[in-house]
């Protein structure tokens, strides 16, 4: 049978670039015994993700071993590309794990940190190429880590060690960016200047599929309140949701723009998309997540880190664990992140060098943006907690048409009242923290 286009670049030209790329494998090694599959469970709304795996030897015959991979490339036509900001956000991505990712390690290499965030990369490029397409496209390797134990945690309610070893994760990410920074690190500015702008908003342009579906989720909230006012439940929630409904209401997506704004403090080189759905974790003999590994950084920004805690937070806690933990959380995540900052620079906590990141400025920067994740979580939440089949649909519509009606009708409807009560809470909690005090501004 012949092979088509994709699968020959796949399996006979890509295992060769990847010997290239590795400086530790022979570039000249024989390879053999070339395995492609592409789950179904695998495959993303942007992007296709297949396993790839090969037998190694090494041209001396002294290195055999055969590596497990994962190859993610983007899909969809160029319209699709386009309208989901595509390009951009992938080439983005292979710029974190090729550029970005190597200085950080740099930088950590005599601080006595890991630095281990990401599985290892064996590849990443973006560009034309002519044997597996004729569109521009992005091909990241990574190494393969479900072998080493690492798998998904629960598909939406984390529990309080995997929210916190979260935490404790990207904070010493996020570390790096302000080291640099107290560092007068020059490689810092060449490092931000190389991620492309990823705005909602500029000029008279909106980031469209975003603008499409943060609209779709607040309508669903604002239609679920005016058929059920008895939610709000308070003088000052009701007074709050007036204010978003008044200012954004029609525009969610200047919210969004706004909460970029840079920050000569806190800003920083981000994940963007962190959440449970870009993670993995290892579990100890007693089912205890002890280990983390993220991916999946077409989001990536330079901007507020309160952008990679709030959407995992907001996504990922019931009530009980919002009411219970939800300020601990905050807490394990300044803490690890001033221990990080302590650790890279080889200074004491109590340094006055650290003084900018102290909990009191931080506090106040976190409850001036965490807006950001409670808007992502309308859009995103109903599609993590309805059922697969209604996810199937969304994800189709999506990729087919974002202005569909079918978009539309699933998006307002998918998952039922109990996704509407879920998010009113996710509202009502950013109510009681504060957080709506930067829609009155």
């Amino acid at each position: 049978m012949t092979k088509d286009r994709k699968t020959s670049f796949l399996t006979e030209e890509l295992p060769r670039k990847i010997l290239h790329y590795c400086p530790e494998l022979d570039g000249e090694g024989k390879i053999s015994d070339v395995q492609l599959s592409t789950p179904d469970h695998l495959d993303g709304f942007m992007s296709t993700i297949h396993k790839l795996s090969f037998r190694y030897e090494s041209n001396d015959g002294t290195v055999v071993q055969t590596l497990k991979l994962m190859v993610k490339v983007m899909k969809g036509s160029d319209e699709f590309r386009e309208s989901s900001m595509g390009k951009t956000q992938f080439t983005n991505e292979i710029y974190i794990y090729t550029k970005v990712l190597p200085a950080f390690q740099e930088l950590l290499t005599d601080s006595g940190l890991a630095g281990d965030w990401c599985p290892r990369v064996y590849y990443g490029e973006a560009g034309h190429f002519p044997t597996y397409s004729d569109q521009y496209e992005t091909i990241l390797v990574l190494e393969d880590i479900s072998p080493l134990g690492y798998k998904a945690g629960p598909r939406l309610d984390l529990e309080e060690e995997h929210l916190r070893l979260m935490a404790r994760h990207i904070a010493s990410f996020h570390a790096c960016t302000y080291a640099m920074r107290l560092r007068n690190d020059a490689r810092l500015a060449s490092l931000i200047e190389g991620i492309a702008p990823l705005d909602f908003v500029s000029g008279d342009k909106t980031f469209t599929s975003y603008d499409v579906l943060l609209k779709l989720g607040a309508n669903r909230l604002y239609k679920y309140l005016d058929d059920h006012p008895e939610q709000l439940d308070s003088e000052a929630f009701k007074r709050d949701m007036n204010n978003l409904r008044q200012r954004y209401g029609t525009t969610p997506i200047s919210l969004m723009q706004d909460l970029l704004r840079k920050d000569e403090t806190f800003s920083v080189i981000l994940h963007g998309d962190y959440n449970r759905n870009n993670v993995l974790f290892r579990a100890d003999g007693a089912g205890k997540p002890v280990e983390l590994k993220m991916f999946d950084f077409q989001e990536n920004r330079y901007a507020t880190p309160v952008i990679d805690l709030t959407f995992y937070m907001y996504m990922s806690m019931t009530e009980e664990l919002r009411n219970r933990c939800w300020d601990a959380i905050v807490l394990e995540y300044h803490t690890a992140l001033l221990e990080s900052l302590a650790t890279i620079l080889k200074v004491p906590q109590e340094d006055g060098l650290l003084d900018p990141y102290r909990l009191e400025p931080f506090l106040e920067h976190f409850k001036r943006h965490a807006m950001y994740g409670v808007i992502v979580t309308l859009h995103f939440l109903p599609w993590m907690m309805c059922p697969e089949e209604e996810c199937e649909q969304l994800a189709h519509h999506f990729a087919r048409d974002v202005h569909s009606k079918e978009l539309a009708h699933w998006t307002l409807v998918c998952g039922g009242e109990e996704v509407d009560k879920r998010l009113v809470g996710v509202l009502r909690h950013a109510s009681s923290k504060g957080y709506f005090e930067i829609v009155k501004e």
